[in-house]
């Protein structure tokens, strides 16, 4: 993997472990903006909006299978046609920090730790954020090299 994907993946996923560390200890309910946002400890023992519940290791087997795609695509892909850009590393470190952030937290603690609680929509932690954002910068690479060509 490039160094700078590396990196950017170590330091998302040391500040998601930081985050749900402290989660652990201090937090129980804080209201940010009443009954909209609140920072909420939530223990999730699934994937997005609580799918596959209790499937801890189909979960941590689809996590592995996805770093191992993600890293084929990023070599063949990315590397292999050298594109290196700002987007592309952002994309797959924020990716790769957020999606080994959630699965460091299903092999040590048996769950995933939650904490951003949206109340009409989903309770979530930095890891699901990172993860969604790098899909969408790659989303983003592909429209823009869709139209260079």
């Amino acid at each position: 993997m490039k160094r700078k994907i590396f990196i950017i993946a170590l330091i998302t996923f040391v500040i998601d472990q930081i985050i749900k560390s402290l989660s652990l200890v201090y937090l129980i309910n804080i209201p940010i903006i009443p009954n909209i946002l609140s920072l909420t400890y939530a223990k999730n023992y699934g994937i997005a909006f609580s799918m596959l519940r209790e499937k801890r290791i189909i979960i941590i087997a689809i996590s592995i299978l996805l770093i191992s795609f993600l890293i084929y695509v990023l070599k063949k892909d990315y590397i292999s046609k050298n594109k290196d850009t700002w987007l592309v590393n952002i994309a797959f470190g924020i990716l790769f920090g957020g999606i080994l952030g959630n699965l460091f937290d299903r092999i040590v603690r048996g769950f995933v730790i939650d904490y951003i609680n949206v109340s009409f929509f989903s309770i979530f932690n930095l890891a699901d954020i990172a993860i969604t954002f790098g899909v969408v910068l790659l989303i983003i690479d592909n429209i823009k090299e869709s139209k260079n060509n």
